[in-house]
């Protein structure tokens, strides 16, 4: 049976342990292996076929309950179930997806404490009429950080997939010692003057060796040596140890556009600036012509291409500030663009170094706008923790985003919808193309997604990845190109450029590519996302969007293979007497 394991996995593949059936295959048999090789010739003709007539079985003890794959964290949870759980019956509500876990069948597999319950995050549907119910647990009615699932369900309301991670009897002995106010105060003593732009929220903190901790989950924007930092920070609420801490500045058809005037933005008050233009107006400021157009564009790719109303979802204003300058600790600079999330929520872009040697004008790189913007769409929807490998993962989401919206716009998508055709050129793997200086030479770009590691600095094999509690919040730029790499082979196909592994791809287009990556990122990413999660949410999304054990579905997976992210995968096989 072809099918990839890689040594790296971190969590578990549950084993098959049924018979061999008209409607199951154990992985590994003799039998199984025959009727997966006499198979293999039908895989590819076979994707048009009515999804009911393949059965993908690697459910292991899930496969009762209707679920063909399954994999389990680490703790024995469930971390990716998908099939069709038929058993559970129609989820009407957010009340039912919540009993299924907490009291129904799932139950016993997610073991959840006594003190543990699942509050609602979202419940939004697609354009098929799938369903995603995004749960959040709480415990003693304080939420856990980063203890997520999406209940995924059919147009038929029975469950088809459940995504993520939530923690299993969980035992919490530490009580508040000090208030929000004086836990922030002690946090920052070492780090700068500053404040909390936010109410902290008393919450429960998994730490890196899996203790609870009780801590205050805030925004808090404080002044260092470094310069202005604006940050999501997790402070004991014991002795005002931070736990964590990282950067919440990600370096609708309503528009402002502001002049900063080069004024230095050190800790928030000094945005918006002075107003240019609203919408449907103009401007004489050439940047600010730009960055108009720009979030004009972005908003119609997205709106045209996925049905989204601006970066909320419900119309949000869309502003702008030029001219600015970014606190770096030792002055103030020009050579930087941002999305700051709430309470500011807008695109800050600065004019460039000294000559444009290092950084031209920000304002002239679309890419640049629509990378930030997808930054936005991410803090509302995954919310994708800027840290370690989720951040990665928001990082790469902004660039393929960026790519795809840069082709979008230049095959003649606007406002009166999508462009016929798709053309992707040279320049569509390039980040950032138009705003890089002299001193990025021959390589004319910040980043490069089909041969990320030509910059110096960026990743393109799991195995090299950065670790967790590195530099660059755990390789949230660097780590990137793993999932940049993957999303190229996938759109363009092909192999490793370093010849790192050697699957091969297949190519599905730019814009499929970007539609599994968008809804994985929307609707099925949690706060908490590892590069295998998204393995498995991307597999899921091909899957609800191209049909199941389709030629989309298995390149993803050879896609993520290619970069050697773990996981397991096997080509679907038709039921005996099916051929």
């Amino acid at each position: 049976m072809t099918q990839r394991r890689s040594s790296f996995a971190s969590v578990a593949s549950v084993s098959v342990s049924e018979p061999i059936t008209a409607r199951s295959v154990r992985r590994g048999s003799l039998a199984g292996t025959l009727l997966a090789l006499t198979t293999l010739s039908l895989v590819a003709a076979g994707c048009g076929q009515p999804e009911e007539t393949w059965i993908h079985n690697q459910g292991g003890s899930y496969a009762p309950l209707g679920f063909g794959e399954a994999q389990v964290h680490a703790d024995g949870t469930p971390s990716f179930l998908s099939g069709e759980m038929a058993s559970s019956g129609r989820i009407s509500s957010a009340a039912d997806a919540v009993t299924l876990l907490t009291k129904g069948s799932l139950a016993a597999s997610y073991r959840l404490a006594k003190d543990s319950t699942l509050s609602l995050v979202s419940d939004g549907s697609d354009e098929q009429g799938n369903r995603y119910i995004k749960l959040q647990q709480q415990h003693a009615g304080m939420p856990v950080v980063g203890r997520q699932v999406v209940v995924q369900l059919g147009k038929d309301g029975l469950v088809e997939g459940v995504l993520g991670h939530l923690e299993p009897e969980l035992t919490l002995t530490e009580t508040a010692v000090l208030s929000s106010a004086e836990a922030i105060t002690k946090a920052l003593q070492s780090r700068g003057p500053g404040r909390a732009v936010t109410e902290p929220v008393l919450s429960v903190y998994i730490d890196r060796a899996g203790n609870p901790k009780l801590v205050y989950d805030a925004r808090v924007d404080y002044r260092s040596a470094k310069g202005r930092q604006f940050v999501k920070m997790y402070v004991s609420a014991v002795d005002g140890q931070v736990f964590a801490e990282h950067s919440l500045v990600y370096t609708a058809l309503n528009r402002e556009i502001y002049d900063l005037k080069k004024v230095c933005l050190k800790d928030g008050s000094e945005l918006p600036g002075t107003l240019l233009t609203k919408e449907g107006g103009t401007t004489t400021d050439a940047a600010g012509t730009r960055a108009y157009q720009h979030s004009g564009n972005v908003y119609w790719f997205y709106n045209k291409l996925f049905g989204r109303d601006s970066y909320d979802g419900k119309g949000g204003l869309l502003m702008s500030s030029i001219h600015a300058t970014f606190d770096t600790g030792m002055g103030c600079s020009g050579e930087n663009a941002a999305w700051i999330p709430d309470p500011f929520n807008q695109m800050v872009y600065g004019d460039g170094g000294l000559f444009g040697l290092t950084l031209k004008d920000l304002t002239l790189g679309y890419d640049v706008a629509a990378h930030e913007m997808t930054h936005a769409v991410t803090s509302i929807t995954s919310n994708l923790e800027y840290l370690d490998e989720p951040g990665a993962l928001n990082e790469a989401m902004s660039d393929i985003m960026g790519a795809a919206s840069e082709v979008w716009v230049n095959s003649g998508g606007s406002s009166s919808g999508n462009p016929a055709t798709w053309t992707v050129s040279a320049n569509t793997w390039k980040i950032g193309e138009d705003v890089a200086g002299l001193l990025f030479g021959s390589l004319g770009a910040l980043r490069l997604m089909n041969e990320p590691t030509k910059d110096g600095m960026s990743k393109d094999y799991y195995p090299e990845r950065n670790m967790p509690g590195s530099g660059d919040n755990g390789g949230v730029h660097t780590n990137s190109g793993i999932g940049n790499l993957a999303f190229y082979l996938l759109s363009a196909g092909g192999k490793h450029p370093r010849a790192k592994t050697t699957t091969e791809v297949k190519a599905i287009g730019i814009e499929k590519a970007a539609r599994i990556f968008h809804l994985a990122n929307t609707q099925l990413f949690t706060t908490k996302t590892q590069f295998q999660d998204a393995r498995y949410a991307t597999a899921k999304a091909a899957e609800l969007l191209y049909g199941r054990c389709g030629t989309e579905w298995q390149n993803v997976h050879r896609a993520w293979d290619a970069v050697a992210v773990p996981g397991d995968w096997s080509l679907c096989v038709r039921p005996r007497g099916g051929f």
